[in-house]
Order: C-alpha cells, then sequence, then structure tokens
C-alpha cells in the first residue's frame, strides 16, 4: 500500500475558499492535506493554520505606508502596471523598499521558524505558494525546502504576476508554474492552466426567486475597474423602461454575497479587462446558481473555451444584451441550465483536481492520472504555446 503524499498550500490570505476546498478533495483522494495563511481573511472562509503574522497587508497603517512610497517610486498609480520584461519579475526600486523587506524578513523569522517546528510544516512532500510567495521576501524556508527535495508549486492569480511580478528568489526553486488567468500564459510561457475550483454540490441553483415582478441584476462592486460605474450607468437608464433593481455586492461576507447573488435574475461580472481577462471567481459562482452571467470575453478567451456560457458584453453592447436578457425569457433560461452545466463540466473541484494530478503525474510525484486530464490538458497546453498578442 502506497504512502499518502503530504500537500501543504501557503497563502497570504484566504481568499476564494479554495483552499478549504483542495484540503477536503487531497483528503478524499487519500493524501494528507493543510493550508497556512500570514493572517485572516474578512470574507468569513474557514483557516487551518493561521499565523496572523505582524507587519502585513491586512494592517491599515502599512497599507497606506506602502501606498506612499509605491506612489513615489513608481508614479500616481502606486504600481508597476506594465512591467516590461517577460517573464515580469519582482524587484525592489529603491532603498526604502528594499531596506523594509529585509527589516521584516529578521523580525518575521523566529516566528515562522516555530510555526514550522510546532506545525511539522518541513514533513510536507508538496508545497503550493498562492501568489507565488512564501513567509518572507527572501524566500529562505523556500529555499531551505527545495534543498530537502520537496516540490515547490507557485500559483498566479493575476494582479501578482502582471503588477507586481514573480519573485525570482522563489521562481528559482519552482518545479510547476500554474494560473487560472489566460492573460498570464502570454507572460510567462511556462505557466500550465488550472481552473479555478468550486464546490457544485454545494452551490445548488436557486428553484425560486422573488416573484415580484422586478427583475434584478447583481454586480460585485468591490473592484470598480470592472466597470462598475458604466454598469450603474446603463442599468438606471434601463429602469426607464423595465421593473429593474440593481443589486451592488460589497463590503459582506461570502455567504451574504451568495444570498445576495442567489435572489438575482442576470449577473454581470465585468465589462473590461482592466482587472484581467474574462471572469473570475464571482462569475463562476453566478453560473454555479443558475444565473445568466455577462462579462467582456476577448478572442483569445472565447477561442480558449469555445463552449462558454457566458453573454459576452462590453461597454458599448452592454445595454443590448441586457434587453435581450430582460425580454427574451426563454433565453435568459436556456443560460441558465447551459451555465451550470459548464460550471459542472468544468470548474467542479473535482474535474479540476484530476488536470492537478495530471501535472503531478507529468511529473512522477504520483503515479495515479484523473480520468479526464488526456484531452483537458492537451487543449491547456496548446493554449499556452501560443504567441503572445500586441496588447493586453
Amino acid at each position: 500500500m502506497r504512502e499518502p503524499m503530504k500537500i501543504l498550500y501557503l497563502s497570504p490570505e484566504h481568499v476564494s475558499g479554495t483552499m478549504e476546498l483542495w484540503k477536503h478533495e487531497h483528503e478524499r483522494r487519500g493524501h494528507i492535506c493543510r493550508y497556512v495563511t500570514l493572517f485572516p481573511n474578512n470574507y468569513g472562509f474557514p483557516e487551518d493554520i493561521c499565523l496572523n503574522l505582524p507587519l502585513q497587508p491586512d494592517q491599515g497603517w502599512l497599507v497606506n505606508a506602502r501606498k506612499a512610497l509605491y506612489k513615489a517610486i513608481r508614479g500616481p498609480q502606486g504600481q508597476d502596471t506594465d512591467i516590461p520584461e517577460r517573464p515580469p519579475f519582482w524587484c525592489a526600486r529603491s532603498l526604502p523598499e528594499r531596506l523594509f523587506f529585509r527589516w521584516r524578513d529578521e523580525m518575521l523569522a523566529p516566528i515562522v521558524r516555530k510555526a514550522i517546528l510546532e506545525h511539522g510544516l518541513d514533513d510536507f512532500d508538496i508545497i503550493h505558494l498562492d501568489q507565488g510567495a512564501g513567509f518572507l521576501r527572501d524566500a529562505r524556508f523556500i529555499r531551505q525546502w527545495a534543498d530537502a527535495g520537496k516540490r515547490i508549486v507557485t500559483f498566479y492569480h493575476g494582479s501578482d504576476m502582471r503588477n507586481r511580478g514573480i519573485f525570482p528568489q522563489v521562481d528559482r526553486h519552482a518545479d510547476l508554474r500554474l494560473t487560472c488567468e489566460l492573460d498570464l500564459l502570454y507572460l510567462d510561457s511556462r505557466l500550465r492552466y488550472l481552473f479555478l475550483p468550486v464546490d457544485t454540490g454545494r452551490w445548488l441553483p436557486v428553484e425560486s426567486r422573488p416573484d415580484d415582478g422586478i427583475i434584478r441584476i447583481s454586480h460585485g462592486a468591490r473592484n470598480r475597474f470592472k466597470g462598475t460605474d458604466r454598469i450603474i450607468e446603463v442599468v438606471e437608464r434601463l429602469k426607464n423602461h423595465y421593473p429593474l433593481e440593481l443589486v451592488l455586492i460589497q463590503g459582506v461576507s461570502h455567504d451574504e454575497a451568495m444570498r445576495m447573488k442567489a435572489e438575482s435574475d442576470i449577473a454581470i461580472d465585468q465589462i473590461t479587462d482592466a482587472g484581467g481577462w474574462g471572469y473570475g471567481m464571482s462569475g463562476i459562482e453566478n453560473l454555479c446558481l443558475g444565473i445568466p452571467t455577462c462579462t467582456r470575453l476577448r478572442d483569445e478567451y472565447v477561442e480558449f473555451i469555445p463552449d462558454h456560457p457566458f453573454v459576452n458584453v462590453n461597454p458599448d453592447n452592454l445595454e443590448d444584451e441586457l434587453i435581450r436578457l430582460i425580454e427574451d425569457t426563454a433565453y435568459r433560461h436556456a443560460k441558465e441550465e447551459e451555465g451550470r452545466a459548464w460550471v459542472e463540466r468544468t470548474h467542479d473541484i473535482k474535474a479540476v483536481a484530476d488536470v492537478l494530478y495530471g501535472y503531478y503525474a507529468e511529473r512522477r510525484w504520483v503515479q495515479e492520472q484523473g480520468s479526464r486530464d488526456g484531452h483537458r490538458m492537451a487543449e491547456l497546453n496548446s493554449a499556452s504555446k501560443r504567441p503572445r498578442p500586441d496588447s493586453r
């Protein structure tokens, strides 16, 4: 009987609930899994091992100080919106920045070392680094794990690579590099694609919504760069002709956000590319609940997922597409069923884990391979070899 693998996830924060999903799925497959966060989340997601480290970006004074420093160094936006290198690598851009991270690493190292010993983190076989980051900016513990033969996996969500860049001190030890963002495949050809997972068994289609004659349109408005102002403008104009209510979801727990989504008839994920191409967890959850979902899909994304169920929108056609969804009830119901079925095929945690275990098997970390790997991995690998477009 083979020994179970021990798999560890390390993330600054538990943002989307996926680490808990991965823990249960790895355990379902007979392995051991834990996850570590550096500071607690504000979304109501469970924590496993939370170190609650000081000097992290959950502390307001530190966030404000960092923003001021980055604006002084990097311009009014406070971030490197287009790092020229491909792949884009991070480096300290000033002496104060370099000194701060060196000082913080020395302050946190004893706390981290104690936690590693206390929780037996040196005993794990595969280490997943969410956002491609470790405990410290100098990655000393990641280096020690790599030297001890641990397998290092980095996972990038988008802005961590687009705006911050890859940490070279982590990257040199990575055995597998993953992303859920299509545009990152054009920034780093070494990346392999992995769809974001969702528990389709937990979030089921809504059987009945409020029957008051009002059509509710929901939008996650936490990140305004998704086109929130334009969405508000269009829906407010349509209110002159249809019984509509715009539900803006922001500043609430995940459970409350899901309740608000479940009462919606139509959802809008994003209408711009400012925060990345396509769609994110919010859009996946909408489809899981059986809600027709509008989002902006570039031609590259339509080619990548030609069977997608989204209503493809942009700032110019949003109004026309909403009118069609409002007036054509049959079309709206068809989108409800299409979206749920697609999420089950593509984003369910078991289907996504099949692909991940396929990547493990490629590297001979495991012998088993998910039954759906062959087709999906060939599809994703062909996408990762496409030439980078002229503009992002």
